[in-house]
């Protein structure tokens, strides 16, 4: 196509004729460009031929909201379902195993939120990028992804989450009931207790916050791959960034 192009324009300037007008057609395959490169684009990428979901930006907020504000409140729903469970140093003894269990649910039900969030971030995005809007345009509406996701919805999961659950874990398990097991047992065996509790905490408290944070930076790198290649108007690129993206995320899926 380029070819042929050049081959016309040499045309044009050997025979000298409308050379003004010669430019002004140079201009105008270079301006719809986007057009032409989109297209080729979509026959290429499997991002928007894959029927993936799509997301309005102004929806994108209150879904993530959502969703993460159900997984936390299932979260403290069973967090006292459990301490009204184990509430003494015996009964902790007589259910570690469900005190496992529980953070074992806490970690699995965080990683399927955080691909759900990563979903959302791609969803949003194969929205505006399937618009016809202006790059200038599609850039500001990009930005939620770093606004509710990133920064609303991920603080909140955060906070929620690492800070606060495992704030309450820490306090009704560690340092509650089985502190409170120090005058009832020898001191061996409680140490030994003792120092499996801290260690089962220890261990999910660490996960999770990884879980969290490999979330929000893929969220952050996305978004400012995505933008950066539309403020550059390279919607190809793009629309090629959301294909990785996606990719990715099937992967986590599959897991």
């Amino acid at each position: 196509m380029r070819k042929n192009i050049a081959i016309v324009a040499s045309m044009v300037a050997l025979t000298g004729v409308l050379s003004l007008t010669g430019c002004g057609e140079s201009a105008a395959p270079q301006g719809s460009a986007g057009a032409p490169a989109s297209t080729s684009a979509n026959a290429k990428s499997p991002v928007l031929s894959q029927g993936k979901g799509k997301i309005a930006p102004d929806d994108l907020g209150d879904k993530a909201t959502e969703d993460v504000e159900k997984t936390v409140a299932s979260f403290e729903a069973q967090y006292e379902e459990l301490v009204a469970r184990v509430n003494s140093f015996d009964a902790y003894k007589a259910n570690v195993d469900a005190v496992q269990a529980y953070y074992d649910t806490v970690l699995q039900d965080t990683k399927n939120l955080c691909i759900r969030m990563r979903q959302y971030a791609a969803d949003c995005a194969n929205y505006v990028l399937s618009t016809n809007r202006t790059p200038g345009q599609m850039y500001d509406d990009l930005e939620v992804i770093y606004d509710d996701l990133y920064d609303g919805a991920g603080d909140d999961l955060y906070d929620a989450v690492y800070d606060d659950l495992f704030g309450n874990l820490y306090d009704a398990f560690y340092d509650g009931v089985v502190s409170d097991g120090y005058d009832l047992i020898g001191y061996g065996e409680w140490s030994e207790l003792s120092s499996a509790a801290y260690e089962m905490y220890s261990d999910a408290h660490s996960d999770a916050y990884e879980l969290i944070s490999d979330c929000r930076s893929d969220i952050y790198e996305f978004s400012s791959d995505v933008r950066g290649d539309v403020f550059s108007d390279k919607l190809d690129k793009a629309k090629k960034e959301l294909a990785k993206f996606q990719e990715d995320i099937d992967e986590l899926k599959a897991e």
